[in-house]
């Protein structure tokens, strides 16, 4: 099991496809693991065009998972994503986040401009909308797991690998992560200065579209799609539509 190491913390990743290939690195959201990407059929639909790699930050899947809240500042969670491509040795990729991930990818994205190809973000909001006095996310992750779990399949229907992972999750870690997300930063200005290109996304009934559509025009170099009927969190597994997009834009190295 692959592991880079950032400071004091390990940080998992898994790797698949040729390294000859474009690099694509894949961060999903709030909880969830490298092996979301596997059971939605990312993995499947992209390795055959890109040398993956799907990282889980701290406090995520076999990651370190530390239970202060000043250890997950956005851009601690940010190195989490350059200390995989360092140990690597991948000096430029494509970045896909989706929700929490999103905004990962994008704090990456800002610090180290030089080192992305493009970016691909899904379903997120530029500055944290989380209140912690009447937030449904910490009030079930102090519940524990089974509440995590619970929370999730009022959502959408959870399949079971997944329904086992939130239950067994780690919740102390992701309550310190959601206390900490209520501090990042806001990252509006972000955009207008990344000249790559970006694909934004989201479910034509998902709580960050409009967010999501908006900053369309934030970006210099971006457009935005949208799936009719889907919502934040049935669009994840719906994955064959944005994988065939993610392939026709960015599956060919660059003509330099």
């Amino acid at each position: 099991m692959p592991y880079a190491h950032n400071d004091t913390l390990a940080i998992h990743y898994q790797v698949w496809g040729q390294p000859e290939r474009p690099a694509l690195v894949l961060v999903f959201g709030f909880g969830m693991s490298v092996r979301d990407w596997l059971d939605f059929g990312y993995i499947n639909t992209l390795q055959a065009h890109f040398h993956l790699i799907a990282i889980e930050p701290r406090g995520h899947g076999n990651s370190s998972a530390p239970h202060q809240p000043a250890d997950y500042a956005l851009p601690a969670m940010a190195s989490d994503i350059a200390a995989v491509l360092d140990q690597l040795a991948i000096t430029r990729a494509t970045l896909w986040g989706y929700s929490l991930g999103a905004k990962m990818m994008l704090s990456y994205a800002a610090a180290h401009p030089d080192r992305v190809a493009a970016l691909v973000l899904g379903g997120f909001e530029p500055h944290a909308e989380v209140d912690l006095d009447n937030d449904v996310v910490s009030q079930a992750l102090t519940k524990g797991g089974q509440a995590w779990c619970s929370l999730w399949q009022q959502m959408f229907d959870v399949p079971a690998p997944l329904a086992a992972r939130l239950q067994q999750a780690d919740t102390t870690s992701l309550l310190a992560l959601r206390q900490a997300e209520a501090r990042w930063p806001d990252l509006s200005e972000a955009p207008a200065r990344l000249a790559m290109p970006c694909l934004l996304y989201a479910g034509e009934h998902c709580f960050y579209r409009a967010a999501t559509a908006a900053m369309a025009d934030a970006f210099p170099n971006s457009r935005y799609l949208q799936r009719t009927g889907r919502m934040h969190f049935d669009l994840m597994p719906d994955s064959a539509w944005i994988c065939h997009e993610v392939i026709a834009s960015f599956a060919r190295p660059a003509i330099i």
